[in-house]
C-alpha cells in the first residue's frame, strides 16, 4: 500500500487529505466498512479527547464515487470527515471548524477536489 498525507489550516479551519493506494483491496469495499462504522458510531475517544456524532449533516457526497461522511463535535469544535474510493484508491478528507456549518462547508470544497481526481481513474 501507498499513502500520501497532507493538512493544512485555512482562516482557523484544519483541512486533512489522505490518499490510499490498495494493491489488494477494492476501494469500494474499504468504503463500505468505513459506513458501516460511521453508521454505528455515536462516539469515539482519541488522545483523551471525546468526540460525539452530531445529529444532522448536510454532506452531499459525490455521485461517480463511493463515499461516506459523518461529523463529530469536540470541545466546542466540529470535524467532519468523509472517506471517498474507486478502483483501488481511497481518499480520506476532514475539516475541523468552530461549528458544523463552517465544517462542512470547507469539507464539500475537499471532497470535490477529491472527487475530480477520482473520476480520472477507472471504475
Amino acid at each position: 500500500m501507498r499513502a500520501h498525507v497532507r493538512a493544512w489550516v485555512v482562516n482557523g479551519v484544519v483541512l486533512t487529505q489522505e490518499v490510499h493506494v490498495l494493491p489488494r483491496q477494492r476501494a469500494e469495499d474499504v468504503v463500505a466498512k468505513a459506513a458501516s462504522t460511521l453508521k454505528g458510531c455515536a462516539s469515539y475517544a482519541d488522545h483523551g479527547d471525546g468526540y460525539r456524532r452530531t445529529a444532522s449533516n448536510k454532506i452531499k457526497l459525490p455521485e461517480p464515487v463511493r463515499g461516506a461522511a459523518a461529523c463529530f463535535t469536540v470541545a466546542g469544535s466540529v470535524n467532519c470527515h468523509a472517506y471517498l474510493g474507486r478502483a483501488g484508491v481511497v481518499t480520506t478528507v476532514s475539516s475541523m471548524g468552530p461549528d458544523q456549518k463552517t465544517a462542512e462547508w470547507w469539507l464539500d470544497r475537499i471532497m470535490t477536489a477529491a472527487e475530480h481526481r477520482l473520476e480520472k481513474l477507472p471504475a
